[in-house]
């Protein structure tokens, strides 16, 4: 396969924010809703999670929707709607911005207490049972989840991977919600090498109880995969794919192709896609597909995407410099505006 008709837009922009992290599902036909961390910075203590949407594919967009807004930095989102319409957002929370502590922030700093750590600090989901037009007010607890949400299931079930302590050591776990994501249960372990660290994944279901998981590892930047046969109940050992670039993000097309998007944040900076023809098997790193690239070196990348039509994919990412121009002003340099968009950019394009 081979994409063109490419066109590109913005999904969100403001001058001085960021908007990072994004999720993404389609709702119906043509009405696409996205969610993104809103902030200043990559770490800041202003992140809230808004949702953005489209009606015409993903041409135009509203403005965005407050959803949550805690005391603490609330960063990256995901989106997952399930068969009966209910669509599920996640995110998590973060005080990594408290060792990052600009001038500015000392009155945010000052007024967060330890009681407001030990009850925000964590990964939260909340429901919309509207099309994401309203949302649940109480967010519910996750037992673990950093990036990717959880992924629906072909048995009606959520399933989220995430890392978990036992004692002084990490494992990768899966987790399934039967109750679209109230309650979980630690489904199974995925065996990986304890000189590895993977993070950031995704999972996809590439036919019923088979699941296809893809993960960041953060020393050298391959992804590394893994397949369940049941469910998620067990995992085969991690393998690593020659392909560097991450987080994964997959999608399954109508035509049985499954489609992993990554960011390639190294020379050349850009958004890429790697294709499989059978089921995450084999991986055809010899066309390797670049959906957008930059000439400078901007904090940008994670893409995630839907399929519209048959063949037709709409993806969205993010671009920003924000942290780039804050050393820039600090240390009386000019700020350098960039040479492309920045906020949530989408890309829209054929595989055929």
């Amino acid at each position: 396969m081979k994409a063109y008709n490419f066109e590109y837009g913005v999904v969100a922009s403001r001058p001085d924010q960021m908007y990072g992290w994004p999720g993404i599902c389609k709702v119906k036909g043509q009405e696409i809703l996205v969610a993104a961390s809103e902030r200043k910075y990559h770490i800041c203590p202003f992140g809230r999670e808004v949702v953005i949407r489209s009606f015409d594919g993903g041409r135009t967009w509203e403005l965005p929707q407050e959803v949550y807004n805690s005391e603490l930095d609330d960063r990256d989102s995901n989106l997952a709607i399930l068969p009966d319409g209910t669509i599920v957002l996640t995110w998590f929370t973060s005080i990594a911005w408290e060792y990052y502590i600009h001038p500015e922030w000392k009155p945010r700093v000052e007024r967060v207490t330890q009681r407001m750590r030990e009850e925000l600090l964590g990964t939260w989901l909340l429901r919309s049972f509207d099309g994401g037009h309203t949302w649940e007010t109480t967010p519910h607890r996750v037992p673990t989840g950093a990036h990717a949400g959880p992924t629906v299931l072909s048995n009606g079930s959520l399933i989220y991977l995430g890392e978990i302590k036992t004692g002084d050591e990490c494992e990768m776990a899966s987790f399934i919600s039967t109750d679209k994501g109230i309650s979980w249960r630690k489904a199974g372990i995925v065996p990986f090498p304890k000189n590895i660290e993977l993070n950031e994944n995704h999972v996809m279901e590439v036919s019923p109880g088979r699941l296809i998981a893809l993960f960041r590892e953060e020393t050298e930047g391959h992804l590394y995969q893994s397949n369940s046969e049941d469910y998620g109940v067990t995992w085969s050992p991690v393998v690593r794919l020659p392909v560097w670039g991450y987080p994964p993000y997959l999608l399954l097309l109508q035509s049985g192709v499954l489609l992993c998007l990554y960011g390639h944040r190294r020379e050349p900076w850009s958004i890429r896609a790697v294709l499989s023809y059978d089921y995450g098997r084999t991986w055809d790193v010899d066309n390797i597909i670049t959906i957008y690239g930059w000439r400078d070196k901007p904090d940008m990348g994670y893409p995630v995407a839907v399929e519209l039509e048959p063949g037709q994919i709409l993806t969205v990412f993010y671009c920003s410099r924000q942290d780039i121009r804050y050393e820039q002003r600090i240390k009386g340099l000019t700020p350098d505006k960039g040479l492309t968009p920045e906020g949530l950019l989408y890309a829209r394009f054929m595989l055929k």
